[in-house]
C-alpha cells in the first residue's frame, strides 16, 4: 500500500509539474504566443491541484502509513481514482476554469467526481489513523509529534469543510461559491504543509534531537486550526473582510511564530554547513520557506506577489520530499547516485528560488497574478521579473523531470537487494 501511495504522489507531481510549465511559459516574454491562451487557466487549476493539494496528501498518506500502517486500501483506490479523473479535466480543457484559491475548480462533472474521490479517500485515512495519531501529539519525539499534528489538522480541515457547506451561496456567483467552500479548509491545509515541513526538517537534520518544551509551541497548531475550523461559524460570510483579517491573522501567529522558532533550533542543532544531500536540502528548503514567509510579511496586493508567496513556502515542502523520496528508494534496497539527487536537489532550489523573485519583482510593479501573457505592460524591469521567472521556471521543469522520471525508474527496478 506505502509503494502504491508514493508512485501515485509522484504520478501526480509529474503532471502538475507539466501543467506548471505551461502555465509559466505562459506568461513569460516572446514565449506565451505559443501556448493556447484559452487554456492557461484550466493549466493553472490542474497545477495547482495536483502538484500541490494531491502530490502533498499523497504523501502524508504515504508517512502514515509507514508510520502507523493505518491507511485503509480503499482510500489508496480512491485517491487513486480522484487523481485520474482532475488530470482529465484539467488536460482535456473541458467546463469552466475557476480561479479560486486553494482548490481552484472546473466546473465539470469529471473535476467534481475526482475531487470527490480524492477527498474521500483522504478523510477515510484520516479517520483511521486518528486513534493512533492522538498518542503522539505530546511525543517529545519530533518526527512522532509533527506527524500526528497531520492528522489531526487533517480532521480538523474536514470540519471546516462540512461547515463551510452552509456558507457558499449562490452557485450563481461561482468564484464566491467556491471561494467561501474552500476558504477555512484551505488555510487548515497550510497548517498541514507546515506540520509537515517540519516532519521533513526534522528528519533531514539527522540529528537525535528531543523537544521538551518545544512540542507545546507547535501545538498551538490546533488551537489556531480549531480556530479556523468555526470560522464559516464565526462569520457570517467566511470571506467578509473581517474572516480575512482574521485568517491572516492566525497565519501570522499561529503558523508563522512557530515554525521560526522550530527552524532557529533546528539551526542551532544541525549548524549551517551545506555538507551532504540531507544537510544542503535543509538548507535550500528552509531558504526558500522564509523567502516566500518574508514576502507574505511585507504585505501585497492582488498582484503575482501572492504566487511568490506560496510557491516559496509550498515548494519548499516539496523540495523537502524530493529528498525523502531518495531515502524511501534507498529503503526498498535501490542504488541512488548521490551525485545525480544532489544535482537535481540544487538545480530545483535554485530555480524556485529565481521563480519566486521574479514573480516578486514584477509584483511590486503590480504585474496582476492569473493572467495569460505580457499584453498588461510595456514596463522593462516587469518583463526582466518575468524573464528571470522563467528561467527560474527552466531550472525546474528539467530538475523535477529528472526527479520524477528517475524515481520512476527506479521504483520498477527490481530491487538491488534481490539480484
Amino acid at each position: 500500500m506505502e509503494r502504491k501511495l508514493f508512485l501515485l504522489a509522484i504520478t501526480s507531481l509529474g503532471v502538475g509539474g507539466f501543467l506548471a510549465f505551461v502555465v509559466a511559459m505562459a506568461r513569460t516574454p516572446g514565449v506565451y504566443k505559443y501556448f493556447p491562451p484559452n487554456y492557461f487557466y484550466h493549466a493553472l487549476v490542474g497545477h495547482v491541484d495536483l502538484a500541490i493539494v494531491v502530490f502533498l496528501l499523497t504523501f502524508t498518506m504515504v508517512l502514515w502509513q509507514r508510520y502507523y500502517q493505518t491507511v485503509p486500501r480503499f482510500s489508496y483506490y480512491l485517491a487513486l481514482a480522484g487523481f485520474f479523473l482532475i488530470a482529465a479535466a484539467a488536460l482535456a480543457g473541458q467546463g469552466k476554469a475557476v480561479s479560486n484559491n486553494y482548490l481552484p475548480t472546473i466546473v465539470h462533472p469529471l473535476f467534481f467526481l475526482g475531487a470527490g474521490s480524492f477527498f474521500a479517500g483522504f478523510w477515510i485515512a484520516t479517520l483511521s489513523t486518528l486513534p493512533r495519531a492522538m498518542k503522539d501529539i505530546s511525543s517529545t519525539y519530533p518526527e512522532k509529534h509533527t506527524l500526528s499534528l497531520t492528522v489531526a489538522l487533517s480532521f480538523l480541515m474536514l470540519v471546516a469543510f462540512l461547515l463551510s457547506t452552509f456558507k457558499t451561496g449562490s452557485h450563481d456567483e461561482v468564484y464566491l461559491f467556491y471561494e467561501r467552500l474552500y476558504w477555512a479548509p484551505g488555510h487548515i491545509h497550510q497548517y498541514i504543509n507546515g506540520a509537515l515541513l517540519l516532519f521533513c526538517w526534522y528528519y533531514l537534520s539527522k540529528k537525535d534531537i528531543k523537544i521538551d518544551k518545544l512540542r507545546w509551541v507547535s501545538v498551538s497548531f490546533l488551537l489556531f486550526g480549531s480556530l479556523l475550523a468555526l470560522v464559516p461559524v464565526l462569520f457570517q460570510d467566511p470571506v467578509s473582510r473581517e474572516a480575512k483579517v482574521f485568517t491572516e491573522v492566525a497565519y501570522a501567529v499561529g503558523l508563522g511564530i512557530p515554525m521560526f522558532v522550530h527552524a532557529f533550533f533546528i539551526l542551532k542543532e544541525a549548524g549551517l554547513k551545506p555538507e551532504g544531500l540531507h544537510k544542503t536540502g535543509l538548507l535550500l528548503s528552509m531558504s526558500l520557506y522564509f523567502l516566500g514567509i518574508a514576502i507574505a510579511y511585507m504585505g501585497f496586493g492582488q498582484d503575482l506577489r501572492v504566487p511568490a508567496h506560496y510557491h516559496g513556502a509550498v515548494t519548499s515542502l516539496t523540495l523537502s520530499l524530493m529528498i525523502l523520496s531518495y531515502d524511501y528508494l534507498v529503503g526498498e534496497g535501490k542504488r541512488i547516485k548521490l551525485s545525480l539527487s544532489k544535482l537535481q536537489t540544487i538545480m530545483y532550489g535554485v530555480g524556485m528560488i529565481l521563480f519566486v523573485l521574479g514573480l516578486y519583482f514584477a509584483g511590486k510593479r503590480h504585474a496582476p497574478r492569473k493572467t495569460y501573457g505580457t499584453a498588461y505592460t510595456d514596463d522593462p524591469f516587469v518583463l526582466f521579473s518575468l524573464a528571470l521567472m522563467g528561467v527560474g521556471t527552466l531550472l525546474a521543469v528539467i530538475s523535477g523531470i529528472i526527479f520524477v522520471v528517475y524515481v520512476l525508474k527506479k521504483s520498477l527496478e527490481v530491487s538491488d537487494h534481490g539480484r
